[in-house]
């Protein structure tokens, strides 16, 4: 077995100590290039200040996106990416997608400029917000951790971190192992998939070390859903529904995602098709 693709993303959201600017990015590296997605947001309204794609490898590359000034980096802005980013291909929009969704995980720390009275009244917005999308958020009555509890002490500058990254390996006898991991500021989770080569699930595994509440680890229970199962043309909802959906973990939900797609960059590198 042979270590044949890596891929790995970090993401940053950092509050400048000049401007108050918040200063989010996602820098991609893996086997197949490096690029960047970078937004400078204001921390009251969330509204993206610039915002900016650089490529580094294979290809090198700036670009302004000036469309998505003015645009609130935050949930439901999916279709202003979609629409904006539509000439820069999937793969720009995902890593923009990763850059909000860390500014969103970072507002627990933005609570004055949101207008959140204090913690507890966070969460409790949080609570209604977010209710039936996660373990967490379905079992409520059964958590022993509110999320301001969880969450700990102010930040100041570092506000988010997330790191996230897959491997994929070849075995040439029965398809291929991938490995993916997630640790960020709230969370550390893992997945082991084997797969023969039409990406049928052999073996599968999950492993959460660092979540909000004991309940979120009974999500894991719902990768067993995945041996005998053919993951190649599943979108992404179909693998959130095998993997419990609103009962599930997103992030958990996100690794596999992930994993497949990483298989499929594999196949087309091994094809000459990338």
């Amino acid at each position: 077995m042979r270590n044949t693709l890596q891929r790995h993303w970090f993401t940053m959201v950092r509050r400048s100590r000049t401007d108050g600017l918040l200063d989010a990015q996602t820098v991609y590296r893996g086997t197949d290039g490096e690029c960047a997605a970078l937004l400078l947001v204001e921390p009251g309204t969330l509204k993206v200040v610039a915002a900016t794609w650089e490529s580094y490898a294979p290809e090198v590359k700036t670009v302004e996106v000036k469309g998505l000034v003015g645009v609130e980096a935050y949930f439901k802005c999916g279709p202003v990416l979609k629409e904006t980013l539509t000439g820069l291909g999937k793969f720009t929009r995902s890593l923009f997608a990763e850059t909000v969704r860390g500014i969103i995980q970072a507002e627990t720390f933005l609570l004055a400029e949101r207008g959140f009275a204090s913690p507890s009244a966070y969460s409790h917005y949080w609570e209604k917000f977010y209710a039936g999308s996660c373990r967490y958020y379905s079992n409520l009555e059964r958590i022993s951790n509110k999320w301001d509890e969880y969450a700990g002490t102010d930040r100041l500058t570092s506000l988010f971190n997330r790191f996230k990254s897959q491997n994929v390996y070849i075995d040439e006898k029965h398809g291929y192992r991938v490995a993916g991991m997630l640790s960020d500021s709230f969370h550390e989770l893992s997945v082991d998939l084997a797969l023969d080569p039409d990406l049928l699930v052999t073996k599968a595994n999950g492993v959460m070390l660092r979540v909000p509440d004991n309940v979120c680890c009974e999500a894991v229970a719902y990768i067993n859903e995945l041996p005998g199962r053919r993951l190649d043309g599943l979108r992404k909802k179909q693998v959130a529904d095998l993997l419990g959906a609103g009962e599930g973990c997103v992030h958990l939900i996100d690794l596999v995602h992930d994993a497949v797609e990483s298989v499929k960059i594999e196949q087309l590198k091994g094809d000459g098709k990338n």
